[in-house]
């Protein structure tokens, strides 16, 4: 028999322990096991003394007069207990037990996310025992906590091992649980959240977590040389996951599911029939259960400003951004009244709402079968993947101004700056297009007007060198949701602030213009008119800390991926947001090779000196050539938008060629009257880009740097060149583009009215059987393409 201990606080604690080993009878002996762990890391007692002195005892009873065996394993649990007691407090005899069951719950989660197949009901019921446990500070096994998060990353996240590498030093249970909480989709099934949605939260999570800290049983890695990070005071919008396998029911309820064989037909095939099948799925209904859901969705965010952003398993994933590629959707969410009587009930707000919300969603859907994704997955060997979308459904970030809903500002930042317009600049900075309003016009290529660029390295640093020019190149129109017309605008400066200048940041945004010059408001309120205003981001980059936030912020997340990344954000006057983050494709790096000078004059077809990247193009045997002139001269946008499709059809048509592309800028801008109306799909084949920047009205067109469009090109290893012919530096053959070229028709059927803006120049045929050779040097910031 072993001693009754008599003292009171030896009887409390052999009480709590009682107390545990009745509410978890299964787990008795995980129990002992784990006291034992206690006093023998503790110094009380050793496991070899235990098992000795069990061993010692059941000898003794086999051999006694009566011959009682003792079970071993109950008489090791009895010796366990009188040295618990006696030496363990009741805080420790309960982190014992809390340990206990972790490891219980969290090797039945084991279990089940090693499976290759789960419904999510299982899965998420798994995961919320493990996390309704109490967090305590002990913890499972780091190598536990590992696998579990590497098996739930892949069954609720992304199967890319990449992005698994990475996710599961950051991504915890506990995180996984919540996001749990927020998925949408059947009980039944399980998919996943999408690229885009993995790729925010982890970002979040990276800048957040403090690398030292352990977190539900495996401390975050904390590499060679690395000393812990404070976390970075960043968030994310509220957000909802509608499950990548929600598209496959949707497809099936609407018979929807021939087109799923897109994918393999030819670019005219699916560029022409896009627009049916874009029609068929805003058309399309959805299952019950997920309307259902969808319907809590809205009652939970009321009539905050939501957008339907596309979250493919195929986005945002290592090796392949998918940039652009598919629609993210605006959704105002606010109902609007009988056009007679403006009166509507509360359920048919709703109703209304819940419509709006499901087609933006089917528009997302719908994308993925669009011509840029399909032919982006052709040239990245992805057509034949099973591509699932999941949509990322959040609030939108900002605040309301008037009718007018929007951040602050927002805007796009790169870990890696190729667009260096100064010595002073390194390309390890990082560079940051940052706007007022919505970020929409940060990453794309629209109107006149520039955002502001940012070389974080030299924040105050600018491209233009007078206050006219900056004038003159600053952002004119903000995009916003117009709460009351319930739709996306895009508005100006001075309509924006008409209703009222207590804008948030504010006085840290704009610049007062005032005899030829600009001046930083000296306190926060803005004393001028609001055609005096211009958006310059000064103050904000002169005297806070922005540019340092999101050096450091880039620097942490590019060390996590241990690539480049971009990251997209937003600031809402009191908090910056994570908005989107995805690894970089970088661009290809070349030997330096210096631009000849020997070269005559005659064989030069153009030289350019103005933020020029290294790069080689050999044997180039075609030139497609938009005139700048005469596009400039095109009387009528479908004539415009014809040149794009032709230029598209000539890409395909050289497809295994060696050819360029020069052309007026902007290309693939949304206002074509500043460039080629085209997409990656249009130009994915060249092996160069050349746009012409001439001055017109007073202003040079933006060039591509930092937008979607230019992370287009340098997946598709196609060189990029501004040219500047007004610049005195520059040089430009005129004859050579005036040359005899080969008939349009040759390669387009039925394009001849395009024949002399469009001209398809087959080098050898012009230039004596040689072809055009383009050297770029960034070191020396000279570009020459010349005939060779």
């Amino acid at each position: 028999m072993f001693a009754v201990m008599g003292e009171a606080g030896s009887s409390a604690i052999d009480d709590c322990l009682n107390e545990h080993l009745a509410a978890h009878p299964q787990l008795a002996n995980r129990i002992f096991r784990q006291l034992l762990h206690e006093l023998h890391s503790r110094g009380f007692v050793t496991v070899d003394q235990i098992y000795e002195r069990t061993l010692a005892l059941c000898s003794a009873a086999s051999a006694s007069a009566s011959g009682q065996e003792l079970n071993e394993t109950e008489t090791s649990n009895r010796l366990i207990r009188e040295h618990a007691v006696a030496n363990l407090t009741k805080e420790q005899i309960d982190e014992a037990v809390t340990l206990a069951r972790k490891k219980e719950e969290a090797e039945a989660l084991r279990s089940i996310v090693s499976l290759p197949s789960i419904s999510f009901r299982v899965l998420a019921d798994r995961v919320r025992r493990f996390c309704s446990l109490p967090a305590g500070s002990r913890l499972i096994e780091p190598e536990e906590a590992i696998g579990i998060r590497v098996g739930l990353i892949r069954h609720l996240v992304s199967d890319q091992l990449e992005f698994i590498g990475v996710a599961k030093h950051y991504l915890t249970i506990r995180d996984l649980d919540q996001i749990i909480q927020r998925i949408i989709g059947p009980e039944h099934g399980i998919g996943r959240i999408g690229g885009k949605a993995a790729g925010m939260f982890l970002a979040y999570k990276i800048l957040t977590s403090t690398p030292t800290v352990a977190i539900d049983g495996a401390p975050a890695v904390v590499r060679s040389g690395s000393v812990a990070k404070a976390p970075i005071d960043v968030a994310i919008p509220e957000s909802y996951f509608l499950r990548s396998d929600v598209i496959d029911e949707f497809l099936e309820l609407n018979e929807l599911g021939e087109y799923q064989n897109q994918k393999y037909k030819s670019p005219e095939e699916i560029r022409a029939q896009y627009p049916l099948i874009r029609q068929k799925f805003r058309r399309g209904k959805f299952p019950p259960t997920i309307v259902e859901r969808l319907r809590h969705l809205l009652l939970n965010v009321g009539t905050a400003p939501l957008i339907v952003r596309s979250s493919s398993l195929l986005e945002d994933r290592f090796g392949t951004a998918f940039s652009g590629k598919y629609a993210s959707v605006f959704v105002p969410n606010q109902a609007r009244g009988d056009l007679r009587t403006r009166v509507v009930s509360n359920q048919g707000r709703l109703e209304q709402r819940i419509k709006e919300l499901l087609v933006a969603i089917a528009e997302v859907y719908a994308s993925a079968l669009g011509p840029d994704p399909l032919l982006y997955r052709r040239a990245h060997d992805l057509i034949d993947y099973q591509e699932d979308m999941g949509v990322l459904i959040q609030r939108v970030l900002g605040f309301q101004h008037g009718n007018y809903f929007l951040p602050a500002f927002a805007g796009v930042a790169f870990s890696r700056n190729e667009y260096r317009w100064s010595p002073r600049i390194r390309r390890q900075d990082g560079l940051v297009r940052i706007v007022l309003g919505l970020g929409t016009r940060a990453i794309e290529r629209v109107g006149n007007e520039y955002p502001r660029m940012v070389a974080l390295g030299e924040p105050t640093l600018r491209p233009e060198s007078t206050p006219l020019e900056i004038i003159r190149n600053a952002q004119r129109t903000i995009d916003v949701l117009n709460l009351a017309a319930n739709k996306f605008e895009s508005i100006s400066i001075e309509t924006l602030l008409a209703a009222g200048t207590d804008f948030p940041m504010l006085d840290k945004i704009v610049s007062i213009k005032r005899d030829r010059d600009l001046y930083m408001p000296t306190g926060t309120f803005v004393n001028a008119e609001p055609r005096d205003m211009v958006v310059t981001f000064d103050k904000l980059l002169r005297e806070t800390d922005f540019a340092a936030t999101m050096r450091e912020i880039l620097r942490r997340v590019e060390e996590a991926y241990r690539r480049p990344v971009d990251v997209e954000f937003g600031h809402d006057g009191k908090q910056l947001y994570i908005l989107q983050c995805r690894a970089q494709t970088e661009p290809l790096e070349f030997a330096r090779q210096r631009v000849p000078t020997e070269i005559p004059v005659k064989d030069v077809v153009f030289r350019a000196s103005k933020y020029v990247r290294s790069g080689l193009v050999e044997q180039i045997e075609y030139v497609i050539y938009v005139s700048p002139d005469a596009y400039d001269g095109l009387a009528t946008r479908e004539q415009r938008v014809e040149t794009g499709r032709v230029v598209g059809s000539l890409n395909h048509a050289l497809a295994g060629k060696k050819f360029i592309l020069i052309g007026p800028g902007r290309w693939g801008s949304n206002d074509i009257l500043l460039g080629v109306p085209v997409t990656y799909a249009d130009i994915n084949h060249a092996k160069m880009l050349i746009e012409v920047a001439r001055e017109k009205d007073g202003y040079v067109p933006e060039v591509s740097f930092g937008t979607h469009f230019f992370q287009d090109l340098i997946e598709a290893n196609i060189l990029y060149l501004p040219l500047y012919p007004d610049d005195p530096a520059c040089q430009w053959n005129a004859d050579f583009f005036a040359a005899e070229r080969q008939e349009l028709t040759q390669f387009v059927r039925g394009a001849e009215a395009l024949s002399d803006i469009i001209r398809v120049i087959h080098v050898p045929s012009v230039a004596a059987g040689r072809t055009l050779r383009v050297i770029m040097d960034a070191n020396d910031d000279e570009a020459l393409g010349y005939l060779a």
